[in-house]
């Protein structure tokens, strides 16, 4: 056996040994726990499949027995006792053990007959502990490469964090022009001459400043790209490393089951990121498991059907768009959604309303269910439940979706869509109750601004329709436990995200979106790698840090989730208002403050806003009644405003007052001409000549 396979295969195992460890002792000290249980088992169902495929027999039965003895503990044939802990520690070691001597290749014995018979009678046997491998003893070329694995890794994070400074670069040029804005626009008001020539010269210099900055960011980002770009490259993989692998296993497994399968595979020139390679394959050798034992008929039962006695798998490979999407197909009988449906039923996995509910292109998917197996009986092949479970965890985690096609007996095709990389994610970013979060941009479909007559109620719950597709409207804030939001204001527009997952779709509700960016995955750490809801965390550009979401948990936890009340809480806040709705616009704080606590005082709901570009802002997603609005201020003028808002179909009526200090009768004619219905000299300003123009025109 190759040196090459059996090092993949050691540094899986260690850490499937190391969850056997862990979660038995857990076991122990927490007592029977399904899902602790559960978990442990498909550490036991991968090690048994991967000693398989390597041909290391006697590991591979003592991790069978293993998993026997754990699926009796999970089905209540066992119960955990101290004995039984010591047991299952046993039978771990003795696979480190075997692991270690595989591995080696030295004398490490290790009595496999006696820990077979130990863990078949309960019957506790002794082994010697695994000694250190020859190979530890004389490091060699493996271990050189490993080492430049590991600084490759570490260039990776540095040149990651290289991209979050480019960003702050970025950041700190737009908040250079930002206050370069702000000087030109307080030089325009200066009258005195020297003052004036003073700041000429630092604005001048500023905005040198500002230009040689932004060569310079461009430069970075020029080079951070290439150099990230070419240590990416260093560490991917072609998909034929892990697809001699794949060929073994499919002829060993048919071998077995007197079946005549090919595999042939397409693609295996696509390139992909080491770490997303060792995650995809454990994915793909349980589909393939599934492909021979349960999908591929038996010679005589083609011959009967109609088919070639051959059955045909076909794993294919291609880039698309900066994902890669594997695509396994097999002529075989193909997935049945009744049958389906009697097993998640009889097996308790799903109630018998729900599975009922399901069309069958949905029923299919319940195969991903933890426990799910429509073997009657158990083979050291199929029949525990664990195997598309497998890929559904490990999809998940590595931010992939999947989708599933099936036709009775015409065969069944299974789509993997993943990025090529962990390292990076095209995120969008969204503000969600005053905390930034990223969600990675291939489950998004679009963004929508929906007001109240958008949002409709069905079956007791509250959706939307997008071209004709009925979705259900969730809160993000809600699936994640945040503070209560404030009740929508009246009129007004609510973002709203239209996720998909596999075959699934809904409507999001945010606080709002700030578009998409480029963003370096972080980790979680151990401490928080099992949080539900998120995939991992980043550095914004300002440097504030957003936590990633992860999709199918969000889809997970809205099958349970009561839904949005939208339509209460614009009823509500509809219900709370006691008059019209008012904009005042004005750059004075002082004037807009006063006319602000004038017209609240008397029971109007006031928004202010400090330009005519804000005010513009504004009114793109809310309502007034009324607007009250300066003339002279920085960018567009009162009048301009008043004009542009006549030109909007929302704003066509609600009239307009004028409050400004130019008195004169060309003012006051531009002002009717432009659509202002009021116009107030603030000379002659009185709260009492604002309050009965406001009633006059609103009530």
């Amino acid at each position: 056996m190759s040196s090459k396979y059996l090092d993949i295969f050691q540094k899986e195992a260690e850490e499937h040994l190391q969850l056997l460890r862990q979660g038995i002792l857990a076991l122990e000290q927490g007592g029977f726990n399904p899902e602790q249980v559960h978990g442990i088992l498909r550490s036991a169902h991968t090690l048994k499949g991967s000693a398989r495929m390597l041909d290391l027999g006697e590991l591979a039965q003592v991790a069978h027995k293993l998993e026997d003895l754990l699926k009796d503990l999970e089905e209540g044939g066992r119960t955990l006792t101290p004995t039984l802990i010591d047991l299952l520690l046993v039978g771990t070691d003795a696979l480190e053990a075997l692991i270690a001597q595989a591995h080696s290749g030295g004398e490490v014995v290790v009595n496999v007959e006696a820990v077979l018979q130990g863990l078949e009678t309960g019957v506790l046997p002794e082994i010697p502990a695994a000694a250190p491998s020859p190979l530890e003893e004389k490091k060699g070329a493996a271990e050189t490469v490993r080492a430049s694995v590991a600084r490759l890794d570490q260039l990776i994070n540095h040149l990651g964090e290289m991209l979050i400074v480019r960003r702050m670069f970025e950041e700190r040029t737009r908040q250079m022009n930002e206050l370069r804005g702000r000087l030109d626009l307080f030089l325009r008001r200066l009258r005195k001459a020297e003052n004036y020539g003073l700041l000429k010269g630092i604005l001048d210099d500023l905005t040198r400043f500002g230009l040689d900055l932004e060569q310079d960011t461009l430069n970075l980002n020029h080079l951070t790209e290439e150099v990230h770009a070419e240590a990416m490259e260093l560490r991917m993989l072609p998909l034929s490393t892990i697809t001699d692998d794949l060929q073994r296993t499919v002829r060993g497994l048919a071998r077995e089951q007197d079946k005549d399968i090919q595999l042939t595979i397409r693609g295996d020139d696509v390139e992909l990121d080491r770490m997303m390679l060792e995650a995809i394959k454990p994915m793909l050798l349980h589909m393939l498991r599934n492909a021979v034992d349960h999908g591929i008929e038996t010679p005589g039962a083609r011959q009967k059907a109609g088919k070639a006695e051959g059955g045909r798998i076909e794993l294919s490979a291609r880039y698309e768009a900066g994902f890669v999407r594997l695509a396994l197909r097999d002529d075989g009988r193909g997935i049945d959604p009744v049958r389906v449906r009697q097993v998640a039923v009889e097996r308790r996995l799903v109630a018998a309303e729900e599975a009922a509910g399901l069309t069958d292109e949905e029923a299919v998917y319940l195969i991903l269910r933890p426990g799910f197996s429509t073997r009657e009986f158990i083979t050291d092949i199929s029949g525990r439940g664990v195997g598309m479970d497998v890929v559904k965890t490990n999809l998940d985690q590595v931010k992939g979706n999947l989708v599933i096609h099936s036709s009775v007996g015409q065969g069944t095709e299974m789509l993997l869509h993943f990025p090529l990389t962990l390292a990076v994610v095209t995120a969008l970013l969204v503000d969600c109750e005053g905390e930034s979060y990223a969600l990675p941009l291939h489950y998004v479909t679009e963004i929508l601004r929906l007001t109240e007559r958008e949002i409709f109620t069905e079956g007791g719950r509250e959706v939307v329709r997008v071209r004709g597709t009925t979705l259900p409207l969730l809160s993000l804030s809600e699936i994640l436990g945040l503070p209560a939001r404030p009740a929508p204001a009246q009129g007004g527009r609510v973002t709203a995200l239209i996720l998909h997952f596999r075959e699934q779709q809904m409507a999001c509700l945010v606080s709002r979106s700030h578009g998409t960016q480029e963003l370096v995955v972080k980790g979680m750490g151990q401490q928080l790698k099992s949080v539900r809801f998120f995939s991992g965390a980043t550095i914004l550009g300002d440097g504030t840090p957003a936590l990633i979401l992860s999709i199918p948990d969000l889809f997970g936890a809205a099958q349970a989730g009561r839904g949005t009340q939208l339509r209460q809480e614009f009823a509500a806040a509809r219900a709370k208002t006691k008059k019209g709705r008012i904009l005042v616009v004005d750059d004075s704080i002082t004037t807009r403050t006063m006319e602000k606590n004038i017209l609240e005082t008397q029971g109007y709901e006031v928004t202010v806003a400090i330009s005519g570009e804000t005010a513009l802002s504004v009114v793109a997603d809310r309502d007034f009644d009324l607007v009250v609005s300066d003339v002279e201020m920085p960018g567009i003028s009162g009048f301009e405003l008043t004009r542009r808002l006549r030109q909007m179909e929302r704003f066509a009526e609600v009239p307009v007052i004028i409050v400004t200090s130019l008195a004169s009768d060309a003012d006051k004619r531009k002002g009717i001409e432009v659509g202002a219905q009021a116009y107030i000299v603030k000379g002659s300003f009185d709260q009492g000549t604002l309050l009965k123009t406001v009633e006059t025109l609103v009530g």
